[in-house]
């Protein structure tokens, strides 16, 4: 039994302490071994990570794909980088190269942008769907509840949607949705657990039971005391106000770009 046992720890640890294959890719790529890297870059994508993982994967594999002579895979591999970030660069002094399948991609994407919808409907539901121009994601997932509420009730389905989730037209509620790839990183999000959106009333509920709810009946002007949150609101700073049964649509992107450094690997081109 001891002859067994002995073997498989030592393989449990020798797994427990293996570098994760984003640190392989990146280590491969800086010896120039870009077979080995585009490899690693791979398993990295299909492995649970960040979003911020996700970019340096996507990045590293396009430059890959080009160094190793493959520009129609460089190129679908910098329109997904493109996709998570639209302002995502690459330096002019890494060559033509590395330039034409990046030109390429973004000529292909034509400026289109991934946008993830958030709404209210009349009877109550909320629906998310998502509008990407290459299939990056491929789960979407909407959660809701009541304000107050201990937790959310979820539904998940595949991109563009609609997915959605029951909520009693009456009542306010508070939801949230994001969008994962086929290794669960988050890509896209409209609110979160800890932050959610809120959506008011679709529907004024009868007067007995507004004031069993303490909701106003209809034709009844609710009085906001000063410094209450008021709807229409603002949405993560992106500047779109929402209401009850209003679409949140917001153009997803990210503002730092994702330029090599001008000492990184300019000088080890093959």
């Amino acid at each position: 039994m001891r002859a067994l046992i002995l073997p498989l720890w030592l393989c449990a640890a020798s797994a427990w302490g293996a570098e994760p294959p984003l640190t392989r890719a990146e280590q491969a790529f800086d010896a120039l071994e870009f077979d080995a890297a585009a490899e690693a870059y791979q398993e990295a994508l299909a492995a649970p990570g960040s979003r911020a993982e996700r970019l340096k994967a996507w990045e590293g594999l396009a430059l890959a794909r080009a160094f190793m002579g493959q520009p129609q895979e460089a190129q679908a591999a910098f329109e997904v980088l493109l996709v998570l970030d639209p302002d995502a660069r690459v330096q002019a002094s890494l060559g033509p190269k590395i330039r034409a399948p990046y030109e390429a991609a973004r000529k292909a994407l034509d400026g289109q942008r991934p946008v993830l919808t958030v709404t209210r409907a009349k009877d109550g539901r909320v629906v998310a769907t998502l509008e990407q121009p290459r299939p990056v994601a491929v789960e979407l997932l909407v959660a809701v509840r009541q304000p107050g509420a201990a937790g959310f009730s979820a539904a998940v389905g595949k991109p563009p949607g609609p997915v959605a989730v029951k909520a009693a037209p009456e009542r306010a509620v508070e939801a949230y949705a994001m969008a994962r790839d086929s290794g669960g990183a988050v890509l896209f999000e409209q609110g979160s657990m800890r932050a959610p959106l809120r959506f008011d009333a679709p529907a004024a509920p009868p007067p007995a039971v507004a004031a069993a709810l303490d909701v106003a009946p209809p034709g009844v002007e609710e009085q906001v005391e000063e410094g209450r949150p008021v709807w229409p609101f603002v949405v993560g700073g992106v500047g779109l106000a929402a209401a009850a049964g209003v679409v949140l649509g917001v153009v997803l992107s990210r503002p730092e770009s994702l330029a090599l450094p001008p000492a990184d690997r300019t000088e080890q081109l093959p």
